[in-house]
């Protein structure tokens, strides 16, 4: 089973909530291998396709499929049956010629949606944190586990350090070329990862900084089920930009 902290299953009822499983899965559940992504925000590759995509039936064949080369994670192939997939990822199928995007969606939490093809060169990434490396250049790293170098002339005056943290790169795939930035500001096109209002998509109306990493509140203008605007609350920790005005990604099926 490997070591106490790396077993390959779990129990069902001990898996995280942002995993929907079916109330009829056996006792035991596939568990994620270490990676780029925490446990507790991501989704085994195996239950992506077993039981949430079906394309397969059983995690033996989810295992035949991964192992011949036939899935993509963000442009690259993936040989591991329990690698963490998390938010933002793009999963490419290649016998299927589907794509998908990993989101939050409300009640179910992670949950693949397919894409365009079109969205399967890019991809979404936070910046979580920066840090200044040797030579004075900036060193971003992303909520997915990259880490991008911004090359700096002048370290006295980076003027290529344009990007602040809780800010979004649009990033080419596999090369995590920059293609654009979006800031966290107002008038911003949000969605929400986490909380009560887990998958919500809107624009921020205003930001309240406060003390405290949870205590800073993001109020997003948002239509109801009935059309209306609403304005709603979320920590600032569970925000995260999909655009600067309008969403740069497909967000609902068809």
């Amino acid at each position: 089973m490997g070591s106490k902290g790396n077993k390959r299953h779990t129990k069902r009822l001990n898996t995280t909530k942002y995993i929907h499983i079916d109330k009829k899965h056996p006792k035991f559940f596939i568990n994620t291998r270490s990676g780029p992504h925490q446990k507790h925000n991501s989704l085994p590759l195996g239950h992506i396709l077993r039981d949430l995509l079906k394309v397969v039936n059983t995690l033996k064949e989810a295992k035949k499929v991964i192992n011949q080369g036939k899935v993509l994670i963000d442009g690259r192939v993936c040989k591991d049956v329990r690698f963490p997939v998390g938010l933002m990822d793009v999963v490419e199928i290649l016998d299927y010629d589907k794509v998908y995007r990993i989101l939050p969606k409300k009640i179910f939490g992670l949950y693949p949606l397919e894409i365009p093809k079109k969205e399967k060169d890019f991809k979404l990434c936070r910046i979580e944190n920066k840090s200044t490396v040797k030579g004075g250049h900036v060193q971003l790293n992303l909520h997915d586990g990259r880490n991008i170098l911004i090359k700096v002339k002048d370290p006295k005056k980076p003027k290529e350090d344009k990007y602040n943290t809780m800010g979004v790169l649009k990033i080419k795939l596999p090369s995590q070329e920059i293609l654009d930035y979006y800031p966290l500001e107002e008038n911003a096109s949000i969605m929400v990862i986490r909380g009560k209002n887990l998958g919500m998509v809107g624009n921020i109306n205003s930001i309240t900084k406060r003390y405290g990493p949870n205590a800073s509140i993001v109020k997003i203008t948002a239509n109801s089920e009935g059309g209306d605007e609403e304005i709603h609350e979320t920590a600032y920790a569970y925000s995260f930009i999909i655009g600067k005005k309008k969403p740069e990604i497909k967000l609902f099926s068809d």
